[in-house]
C-alpha cells in the first residue's frame, strides 16, 4: 500500500510528526513504523521542559501529559567545581510547573498512544530504503509475517542516533568532541530531593556534569554525562566515576548512605547539535537524535526532537502540496529548524567550551549567585526555557565574571 508520508521511529520526534501529519492528512495516509511496541525503556535523564510542553499544548495533549506519574520541576540546584551550591528558580510555585521529570518508559508511551490516534502504526524493523532515480521512495523491512515494502514520496527518519537512513547516506558521524556518553541509574531513598533538578559541575568531569533528577514516589534518576573526546583524553570510566562521586563526594555521600539502586548503571550515546549535521536529501528528512539535535550544554534532546517533528511535518505537507521532494526543496526544513533552535544551541556550545577552559569562572558564577540575590535573579533569567541564555556566553559576561572579587 502507498502512503503520503512514512515515519520511521515512534519516539518523541516521530510521534510528534505523526500527530501533526495525521491531523492534516488523515490517519490512513500516514504510516508510522517502529521496531518494537510500547511501553519500553529509553535511557535518558527523564526531564522535559517548556519546549516539549509548548508542542503538546499545540497538539492538544498537554493536559494528559501533566497527569502522568512524574515530578514537577520549578528550578535547578547548581553546584560548582569547588562544591558551592545554589538554588535557582525558573518560575514561582503559584504557577503551573514549567517542566516535569517523567520516566521515558511512561512519557514515550503516552506520546506513542497519542500518535496512534493520528497515524497507521506497524511494528516493523526497517532494513533498507527504496531508492529510485536518486530519490527515497519508501522502506523495506521485516515484521512478524515476513518481508514487507511500503511506499511514500517522503520518508521522515526519526530512528535515533543509529539511524539507518543517516547511515545509508553517510551523514551519521559526529567528531568525538560533539558526542556525549551518558549514564543512568534509578535510585530509591536519596535524601534531599526537591522540586528542582540538580546539576552538579564536579571538577573531574568538566564540562560534563553529575545529575540527580526527582521522579514519582521518591525515586530519582542519577547519572552523569561527559564529552567523548574528554572522556578518552582523561581515560575516564564513567560507571566507576559515578560510583566514586556517590561514595566520596561530600555533596552526595550522606544523601546516598541509605539509598538503594534499582538497576545497574546503564549508558547511552548523545550526538550533539554543536555539530550541525545535514538532515535532508531527495525524499527524506532526519529528525531528533538522527539529526544530532542534543543540546551541547544540558544534554537535553526531547524538546528539540519534538520541535524537529513539527518542522518536518510542516515541510512534508508543503512538499506534498507542491509535488516537489527534491533536496533543494526540502532544505527549507533545515533552515526553519535552525532558525528556531540555532541561537540557543550556539550559546550553549560557547558556554560548554568556557566551562571546560575556565572552571574557576563557574566557581565565581555560582559563588556570587549564592551571595547576591540580585545577581541570582539575573542568572535565573538565563536558565533553560527563559530565552536569555545567549547572554551568558557573551565575552562581556565572561569579562564581568573574571573581574569579580574573590
Amino acid at each position: 500500500m502507498d502512503y503520503d508520508v512514512i515515519i520511521i521511529g515512534s519516539g518523541p520526534a516521530g510521534a510528534t510528526a505523526a500527530m501533526y501529519l495525521g491531523n492534516a492528512l488523515g490517519r490512513e495516509r500516514v504510516l508510522l513504523v517502529d521496531k518494537a511496541g510500547f511501553p519500553r525503556d529509553k535511557i535518558c535523564g527523564d526531564a522535559q521542559g517548556r519546549k516539549a510542553a509548548n508542542i503538546m499544548r499545540e497538539l492538544g495533549i498537554e493536559e494528559g501529559y501533566r497527569q502522568l506519574p512524574g515530578h514537577p520541576v520549578y528550578g535547578i540546584k547548581l553546584s560548582s567545581p569547588n562544591g558551592t551550591e545554589v538554588d535557582v528558580d525558573i518560575t514561582t510555585r503559584d504557577k503551573p510547573a514549567p517542566g516535569f521529570c517523567h520516566r521515558r518508559i511512561i512519557f514515550d508511551k503516552y506520546l506513542h498512544d497519542c500518535a496512534q490516534g493520528s497515524a497507521t502504526f506497524k511494528v516493523m524493523t526497517v532494513t533498507d530504503l527504496i531508492i529510485e532515480d536518486g530519490f527515497v521512495k519508501g522502506i523495506k523491512g521485516k515484521d512478524a509475517e515476513g518481508e514487507k515494502e511500503f511506499r511514500a514520496p517522503i520518508v521522515l527518519a526519526a530512528d535515533g542516533a543509529n539511524s539507518i537512513v543517516a547511515k545509508k547516506f553517510g551523514i551519521n558521524q559526529n567528531p568525538p568532541e560533539h558526542f556525549i556518553v551518558g549514564t543512568r541509574q534509578y535510585y530509591m531513598g536519596v535524601t534531599g530531593l526537591t522540586d528542582r533538578i540538580e546539576i552538579h559541575l564536579v571538577k573531574s568531569l568538566l564540562p560534563g556534569y553529575f545529575w540527580i533528577f526527582p521522579l514519582e514516589d521518591g525515586m530519582a534518576n542519577v547519572g552523569l554525562g561527559m564529552i567523548v573526546k574528554d572522556m578518552n583524553d582523561k581515560k575516564v570510566n564513567l560507571k566507576a566515576a559515578q560510583m566514586k562521586e556517590i561514595a566520596e563526594n561530600p555533596l552526595f555521600k550522606e544523601r546516598f548512605a541509605n539509598a538503594t539502586a534499582l538497576e545497574d548503571i546503564k549508558g547511552w550515546n548523545l550526538p550533539l547539535a554543536s555539530h550541525h549535521r545535514k538532515c535532508y536529501g531527495n525524499g527524506f528528512l532526519l529528525l531528533g537524535d538522527a539529526a544530532s539535535l542534543i543540546d551541547p550544554l544540558s544534554g537535553e534532546g526531547v524538546g528539540t526532537a519534538m520541535i524537529s517533528g513539527r518542522h518536518a511535518a510542516k515541510t512534508a505537507l508543503e512538499a506534498l502540496k507542491k509535488g516537489d521532494f527534491s533536496e533543494k526543496s526540502l532544505k527549507i526544513y533545515d533552515e526553519n529548524l535552525w532558525e528556531e533552535i540555532g541561537t540557543e544551541i550556539e550559546a550553549n556550545y560557547r558556554l560548554q567550551k568556557l566551562g571546560k577552559r575556565f572552571p574557576f569562572l563557574i566557581d565565581k558564577l555560582i559563588g556570587k549567585a549564592k551571595k547576591d540575590e540580585k545577581f541570582r535573579k539575573r542568572i535565573e533569567g538565563m536558565l533553560p526555557y527563559t530565552g536569555g541564555r545567549q547572554e551568558m556566553g557573551k565575552d562581556s559576561f565572561v569579562e564581568e565574571l573574571q573581574q569579580m572579587e574573590e
